[in-house]
Order: C-alpha cells, then structure tokens, then sequence
C-alpha cells in the first residue's frame, strides 16, 4: 500500500534524524517542544508507518528500543557515562561475519551489534 508522504511524517522523520538515535519518549518530547499542536497517536501511528515503509528502523541498546532513520549498514557504541550513541561503520572494526558463520554452518543475514564503554568526550580526549 502506497501512502501519500504528510507534513506530519516528515516533521516526525526529520526529528528523528536530527536526533540521531530516539526513543520514543525522547522523540515525543522533542516534537512537542517544536510542535506542540502534534497528539501523541500523531506520533505514534508516524512512527508505525515509517517503520512499516524501512524508512526508520527500530534497535533495541541497553535494553530499550530506539528508533533511527535508515542509513547504510553500521554498529553502535553507546557510551556508559553520558549515553550518546555513536554509529560504527563495519570497516572501522575487524569483523568478519562468514568466520562466525562457518563455525558451525548457520546462515547469518544480518546483526546488530552495540559495543558499550566510555566515549572520548566524557574520558577528556580529543
């Protein structure tokens, strides 16, 4: 089903990507501050509908589900003092999915890996 593309959608997918990594709480608060005329079944039925049209994918780090847009295919890093989360793009880390697979024969199409520590900012380096 083809669904017309409303000003509220992209209000809810430009938050989205101008916060980066959301969670559904934070994405509500965010567009209330900026658009205080939105209900919260504006949000969520938005929310659905990207998510159902792969235009937002949702992850779950440390336990609770965020939302982000689309982009290429990366990790996470979230940082366990401040709790930024940064993408890691897969050439930055030596990873290699088929070694994983040929141990024992299974088939991976995919994974969602999120590496946890201390980010640079909260450490004090540059």
């Amino acid at each position: 089903m083809i669904r017309r593309n409303t000003n509220q959608r992209n209000i809810v997918f430009d938050s989205l990507e101008y916060l980066g990594h959301a969670s559904t709480e934070a994405l509500i608060e965010y567009i209330n501050k900026n658009h205080p005329d939105f209900s919260l079944a504006t949000i969520y039925r938005n929310i659905k509908v990207l998510t159902d049209e792969h235009k937002v994918k949702k992850v779950k780090l440390d336990g609770i589900d965020v939302y982000e847009t689309i982009k290429q295919k990366h990790y996470h890093y979230k940082c366990m003092e401040c709790g930024e989360i940064y993408d890691v793009k897969p050439e930055e880390i030596a990873f290699d999915m088929s070694k994983i697979s040929s141990v024992n024969s299974d088939d991976i199409c995919d994974c969602d890996i999120v590496f946890y520590g201390v980010c640079h900012k909260c450490k004090g380096v540059n």
